[in-house]
């Protein structure tokens, strides 16, 4: 493609992201940045999703705090992919306090997340507690 907008290079990214291929997302975000494009939300949802796959945690925090730079209000799908990333880093606790902090009433997947991290980091009370907000 001779121009690439927003909706190409997040197709790209999140091809790579869904793969696996967190390298090639994150570099594919790079060269976005570089030719000047500005992301959009499907762009940060991609970018996220790679780091969560990835384990790239402080990447991913770097990359939630600049949504504001971008003007890009985070969505349900973003706070998602933070607890995802949370989640699949062992860091269930943390993803705990994130959700309780969130602006928004978490969805059923949100919670569904952190209790399969519960139980998989044999996180009985907390677990409880998820289980209880999930019903």
């Amino acid at each position: 493609m001779p121009v690439k907008d927003a909706k190409a290079w997040s197709s790209m990214i999140i091809g790579f992201a869904i793969h696996g291929l967190t390298k090639e997302a994150l570099e594919t975000f790079a060269n976005m940045e570089e030719a000047k494009v500005e992301p959009n939300h499907v762009t940060l949802i991609s970018v996220l999703s790679a780091c969560a796959h990835g384990g790239l945690v402080a990447k991913g925090k770097k990359n939630w705090s600049s949504m504001p730079k971008s003007r890009i209000e985070p969505s349900m799908e973003h706070y998602g992919c933070m607890v995802d990333l949370l989640c699949r880093a062992n860091q269930t606790e943390e993803a705990y306090e994130f959700v309780k902090n969130m602006p928004t009433t978490p969805s059923p997947t949100i919670w569904r997340t952190l209790l399969v991290s519960c139980k998989k980091n044999k996180m009985l009370e907390k677990g409880e507690i998820v289980a209880e907000q999930l019903l």
